[in-house]
């Protein structure tokens, strides 16, 4: 079997499915049929690399994959809170933060000092790690949930977090108090980028360096949405296709 193929065509059939998805959600469907029949040609062409006894395995796992459970939506406020029971279990396995993380970490860089600022902080990912590297180190986010696992980390590894239940529209800080602002996977659901990034610019200081990560505004075109999964339904975090361009 070729491999490299079988993931080619299997990449292709993901997308052309994101985007029978995105037009059933915006209510235009008539070009639908295109992507479906898409999907069929590309279906038969990967059947057709495969052996019997592979499409027999294939077939049984079938019914353990997650998009054959229910899907859930949740606004984020909600989400957030239910996905705290769990969000720290999967930092460690989840392919996106596998793929952000290091470059934001590099963009950070030396932090030792500095009056650092993790805005939408959740259970604390990027604050602890700012804690660690020697910063002063102030959190907020608006899911109480989130706050209670990222201070009960700091208080397991003697950490000092200054953590706020807070909006990123209005901040609970005074004007240029910190010398980095860092947004992580946040601003997809933000609807209107313009008083968050007022925000940002009030509380940092002259010469203060912002670092925002999040989807690529493609991602969001095509469907993807903040998620997480559970036995009995896969979770998806309202996320707006906000492209912010």
């Amino acid at each position: 079997v070729d491999t490299n193929l079988i993931e080619r065509i299997t990449d292709g059939i993901f997308s052309k499915a994101l985007q029978v998805r995105r037009m059933i959600q915006r209510g235009s469907t008539d070009l639908m049929p295109l992507p479906l029949a898409e999907i069929v040609a590309l279906s038969e062409r990967a059947k057709a690399l495969l052996t019997p006894e592979q499409l027999a395995e294939g077939a049984d796992a079938v019914a353990c994959q997650r998009w054959h459970r229910p899907t859930v939506e949740m606004g984020v406020r909600e989400g957030y809170a239910e996905w705290s029971k769990q969000y720290d279990g999967e930092v460690t396995i989840n392919p996106l933060i596998a793929l952000e993380e290091p470059v934001v970490l590099e963009m950070i860089g030396d932090v030792a000092g500095l009056d650092c600022l993790d805005a939408a902080c959740g259970t604390g990912r990027y604050a602890l790690r700012l804690a660690e590297s020697g910063a002063r180190v102030c959190g907020v986010d608006a899911t109480p949930e989130m706050l209670a696992c990222a201070r009960q980390t700091a208080e397991e590894r003697g950490l000092t977090l200054n953590l706020r239940d807070g909006d990123l529209r209005s901040l609970p800080f005074e004007d240029g108090s910190f010398d980095l602002v860092l947004s992580a996977l946040a601003l997809c659901h933000v609807p209107d980028l313009r008083p968050v990034m007022a925000e940002f610019a009030r509380v940092l200081r002259p010469g203060g360096r912002l670092i925002v990560s999040d989807f690529h505004p493609f991602c969001l075109l095509i469907g993807w949405r903040t998620a997480f999964d559970r036995p009995e339904a896969r979770y998806w975090i309202e996320t707006g296709s906000y492209t912010h361009l």
